[in-house]
């Protein structure tokens, strides 16, 4: 697998959840990890150690990273192309974040995608509980 969505997981995704997944899944290209309200720096430090692939972190409103800590985990991220904050780091000086971002990074991209590429299933109220389509292919969860 190259490529996953975990955004959503409110308080179910954790960073103990991350780890398993980054052990599990070390050639990661692109991880959405968006709305994961449990998510802290610690998880940033399982995808550098796990995921060294990686290219595109997508982490919007996941309130528990600060800049600093995104920075500091982008140094390690060799093949890092791409960050998606929508508006993760607004509340902790996003303008520098930017600015230092640029200037240590150049090649990164910032908030390129508004919307993941990544497929995730969807629950429709018509569908039994517990069931869910993706690309139109009924998947019982």
């Amino acid at each position: 697998m190259l490529k996953l969505n975990v955004s959503g997981g409110r308080d179910t995704v954790s960073c103990e959840t991350v780890r398993i997944l980054t052990t599990s899944l070390p050639s990661l290209v692109s991880l959405d990890i968006s709305d994961c309200f449990r998510i802290n720096k610690n998880a940033l430090g399982h995808i550098a150690a796990h995921c060294p692939l990686l290219e595109e972190l997508s982490f919007s409103r996941v309130y528990e990273l600060m800049s600093c800590d995104v920075l500091s985990w982008a140094r390690k991220m060799k093949h890092l192309l791409r960050l998606n904050s929508f508006p993760s780091i607004v509340n902790d000086r996003f303008r520098e974040f930017k600015l230092e971002l640029r200037t240590m990074f150049p090649h990164v991209k910032l908030n390129e995608r508004d919307k993941s590429d990544i497929a995730r299933p969807c629950t429709d109220l018509k569908i039994p509980k517990g069931s869910a389509f993706l690309w139109e292919v009924f998947m019982k969860a």
